[in-house]
């Protein structure tokens, strides 16, 4: 489960919200802290920072996306065992400061002195007490508040103590459990005293307003970014960020991107999407019967292709996209719209960006096959693969590619003879399987230092490959492709003397006339008959299905 921390307490509901400016004496939830007073750091350890947790497992992209810059501070508010207190300290630097905020003191002490073993001379801790986080007047640039905010027995008075805390343009990051009716476990529904909607009602009932919210972050847990409002009068510097509106959340821009793509999430199961991997990069068709769906389809790649001709990234937490933005100016990209969608082809002459290609490629086919479910995880970096050993062409040119191998046991030998019986299926745009392998057994031949006269090849079509041998006229008015992808490779075959033979039963079982088959092909009674002949007469067996 995830993380349980403790600092405060909880309201009942919104309804018992009251005004900031109105007390707040009694606790919404009484002893929901009595557990965190005298903890055992070492106990704590094996609930808090263990990777069946969500915001342990995913530490590394919460604390990217909270855009902590160097030199600032940072208020860790429940910060338990310091988990993410220690990350923030190296993402401020020797010239930021991390505050560890905690109403348990041995939960401080052990901060400390893990903090000091680390190394890490940039960490202060403070005991809070259950109605303020005690923190000095505008003292703090970034608040994270993670799985904490439910405990807040006071949830008014310490956000007021916050917002008093927070400089102008001070922001505050909340990540809590998301408790959904239907959905959310057992222990959540309990232990979770409200929704998302109720804690964020709270909290800007303080005075601070909502910035963003990264959807694609987390599962079982919401990431929200509030802002203490810069007075008009005041100026302050900008803080630099990563390309989302100076540190501070997303532009318009970006969040008109974060929109269109989450509008395609939730509606991912409209989505058909096919990749062809390209020696140098993919070539992928993206598309959906529903228009409105096809238009944002159209609208998000239009953008990604700007994105990445100027380098401006997205997804920042995930290292794939990252490394992609990195190598922006290595990708060459074209994008052509299609009445349901677009056509994308993206390629590079660096072979290590091609690999960031192909695997941007496969995870942009999982987010359409499962959504919010896949664009949550963080994608790992492809490791960079050896150069593809060079497949060679020795009697068939373009097909059947094969890596000698010269020290390798059971080479070919002359007089053999082999009959392949093909029933495979073939996309109509492609080249029959059964065929390729042909070409591939005459190229084995040929890269040991033999013929294709030293063996003798029949291939009998029958079946799904049967429309292998229609001639162009008779393919191109059935399958709507301009012309046959198999005949070029059927007269390579014939060349080499291979014998190339389609079924007689197949054609009229398929609906194909005698008339419609290309000439040179000659119609076998049946495959049964060709096959039997062939084993009869010594020939070798092989099925291509």
């Amino acid at each position: 489960m995830n993380r349980i921390v403790h600092m405060f307490g909880v309201l009942a509901c919104a309804a018992s919200c009251v005004a900031v400016g109105v007390a707040q004496e009694k606790s919404v939830k009484p002893g929901i802290n009595d557990s965190f007073r005298e903890p055992d750091p070492k106990e704590f350890l094996g609930k808090f920072e263990v990777e069946s947790r969500e915001v342990f497992s995913h530490r590394k992209e919460i604390v990217a996306a909270c855009e902590i810059q160097p030199g600032q501070t940072v208020a860790d508010i429940g910060a338990g065992t310091g988990l993410f207190t220690r990350l923030f300290s190296e993402a401020v630097g020797k010239d930021g400061k991390v505050i560890a905020v905690d109403i348990a003191q041995k939960f401080l002490d052990h901060i400390l002195a893990t903090s000091r073993d680390a190394g890490q001379r940039n960490v202060e801790t403070l005991l809070s007490k259950a109605d303020s986080t005690e923190l000095p007047p505008e003292s703090v640039d970034v608040a994270f508040i993670c799985d904490t905010y439910h405990h807040f027995e006071f949830p008014l008075k310490t956000m007021a103590s916050l917002h008093r805390a927070l400089k102008p343009g001070g922001r505050v990051i909340l990540v809590d459990f998301r408790r959904v009716d239907g959905s959310s476990t057992d222990w959540v529904m309990n232990h979770v005293r409200a929704g998302q909607e109720v804690f964020e009602a709270e909290i800007l009932q303080t005075g601070l307003k909502k910035v963003y919210e990264e959807r694609e972050l987390l599962k079982e847990n919401y990431f929200v970014v509030f802002e203490k409002p810069t007075p008009a009068n005041t100026a302050t510097e900008p803080r630099p960020g990563r390309g989302r509106g100076m540190g501070r959340g997303p532009g318009p821009e970006m969040r008109a991107d974060q929109d269109v793509f989450h509008f395609l999430l939730d509606h991912h199961k409209e989505i058909r999407r096919s990749v062809k991997r390209l020696d140098n990069g993919v070539e992928t068709l993206t598309e959906s019967d529903n228009k409105e769906v096809a238009t944002k389809i159209q609208e998000h790649v239009a953008s990604m292709h700007q994105r990445i001709k100027d380098g401006r990234g997205l997804r920042f937490w995930d290292e794939l996209f990252v490394a992609i933005f990195q190598k922006h100016a290595s990708i060459k990209m074209t994008v052509e719209k299609t009445e349901q969608g677009v056509k994308v082809v993206e390629t590079s002459d660096d072979k290590a960006v091609v690999r960031l290609i192909q695997a941007h490629a496969e995870v942009v086919s999982q987010f359409v096959a499962h959504g919010f479910d896949e664009a949550h995880k963080n994608h790992p970096v492809p490791a960079v693969l050896p150069a593809a050993p060079k497949l060679e062409f020795p009697i068939i040119p373009k097909h059947g590619g094969v890596l000698p191998r010269p020290k390798a046991v059971e080479q070919p030998r002359a007089g053999a003879k082999v009959v392949f019986d093909a029933t495979a299926d073939a996309k109509p745009a492609d080249v029959n399987k059964g065929l390729d392998r042909v070409a591939r057994l005459l190229n084995l031949y040929g890269v040991a230092g033999l013929k294709a006269q030293d063996v003798k090849i029949t291939i009998v079509l029958h079946g799904e490959a049967t429309k292998s041998v229609l001639n162009d006229a008779a393919y191109k008015e059935r399958f709507q492709v301009e012309q046959n992808p198999n005949l070029p490779l059927i007269r390579e075959l014939q060349k080499a003397g291979v014998e190339v033979l389609v079924c007689g039963q197949a054609l009229n079982y398929k609906g194909f006339p005698d008339g419609e088959v290309t000439d040179g092909v000659p119609i076998a009674a049946a495959a049964l008959t060709a096959v039997i002949n062939k084993q009869t007469d010594g020939y070798s067996y092989i099925p291509v299905q």
